[in-house]
């Protein structure tokens, strides 16, 4: 076999890449110089051994079916991407391509060009890696923006609200110092708000973990919608909550836009809301209860569906709150949950993860 490709040999002892040829079962019959410099091995050390043999155990079906393809559809060439183990026992990948000149009088053997491409593996990689770190910041971008969009017509309803309280107040000789306050924390919230969102689109990056107290979020929370609570007449009671390894603003989004539910879909009686915490083995559970119009059982699995409304536009609102709900929820390991009957109130109740510095509120 030597002697028939004696004169194709001097075209590739001085290739760059690593030039082998192979017999119709894959077995090496003839390794370039350059095999020593892209594997370690000494050209005479792979003579014998099946190429398939050292190729990666996960490449290696689709390098078989590679070179069957090859012997049924002479003369190629075809070419893949496989890791190829070298002799100190690592992997590297490497482009191969072979060639079948069995027909050949000069060669009588498949020839497998190989080609070390780790570097370009590692550069796709690290692109590959980056798309998808892009990826997902735009989605968090695209969804912080619809619930900074959301969370923003809270205020703006406040600033309204506030200011016909104020004009009907003011023609009866009342002192407006306080509405005026109100309209002014409204309209800070709403550039805290902007700052946040802009913020987040130039960095992509979201406020790292830290212990918030879940009390101080819910107090918050009813400051965001003073005006509101005050023109139902709804009454607010908060019981001991604990302190979590969570997102202070989050937090305070989740229980705003719980609240505001409740507020929102009262009854005719004054609004009656309660927020509870109890654990459950690893989790704390909780609770925002309400004694407002309850949601029908057929309804129930859909109200954490974005844009989702089950009322007519009498009640302002966009369907985004509980979803946004459900995401902060999720994000930080845990689920949300509705128990409701029409007439009787709802009860939201979610469940986060207990961390060990945690501690219960006073």
């Amino acid at each position: 076999m030597a002697a028939s490709f004696q004169g194709f040999r001097s075209l590739i002892e001085n290739s760059h890449d690593a030039i082998s040829l192979l017999d119709r079962r894959g077995e090496i019959l003839y390794g370039s110089a350059s095999t020593t410099r892209l594997f370690g091995y000494q050209p005479e050390e792979i003579v014998g051994r099946n190429c398939i043999e050292m190729i990666h155990p996960e490449d290696r079906d689709h390098s078989s079916r590679a070179l069957l393809e090859v012997l049924a559809k002479p003369p190629g060439p075809l070419q893949w991407d496989a890791r190829v183990r070298h002799k100190d026992g690592r992997y590297s990948w490497v482009e191969t391509t072979v060639s079948n000149l069995l027909v050949e009088l000069e060669v009588q053997a498949i020839v497998m060009h190989q080609r070390d491409i780790d570097a370009r593996k590692a550069a796709e990689a690290e692109s590959l890696r980056h798309t998808v770190e892009l990826g997902r910041a735009n989605k968090r971008l695209i969804e912080f923006a619809s619930t900074a969009a959301h969370d923003l017509r809270e205020p703006l309803h406040e600033i309204t609200l506030c200011t016909e309280m104020m004009a009907r107040r003011t023609l009866e000789g009342k002192d407006t110092a306080e509405l005026s306050q109100y309209i002014a924390t409204s309209a800070s919230r709403m550039a805290t708000l902007i700052d946040d969102l802009l913020t987040f689109a130039s960095t992509g990056i979201e406020a790292p973990p830290a212990r918030v107290e879940l009390e101080r979020c819910v107090a918050q929370a009813m400051q965001n919608l003073g005006c509101a609570i005050q023109a139902s007449g709804a009454v607010v009671t908060v019981g001991p909550l604990p302190v979590v390894e969570s997102n202070e603003i989050q937090m305070v989004r989740l229980f705003q836009n719980l609240l505001s539910n409740a507020v929102k879909f009262r009854g005719e009686r004054p609004a009656e809301i309660h927020v509870s915490a109890r654990r459950v083995e690893m989790f704390w559970v909780i609770e925002v209860e309400d004694n407002g119009l309850g949601i029908a059982p057929e309804h129930q699995a859909r109200v954490f569906r974005p844009f989702l409304r089950l009322v007519g536009r009498e009640i302002p609102g966009s369907g985004l709150g509980l979803a946004v709900c459900q995401r902060i929820v999720e994000d930080w390991g845990g689920t949300i949950w509705l128990e409701s009957k029409p007439g009787a109130g709802s009860k939201f109740s979610f469940a986060i993860p207990i961390d060990a510095s945690a501690s219960y509120g006073t």
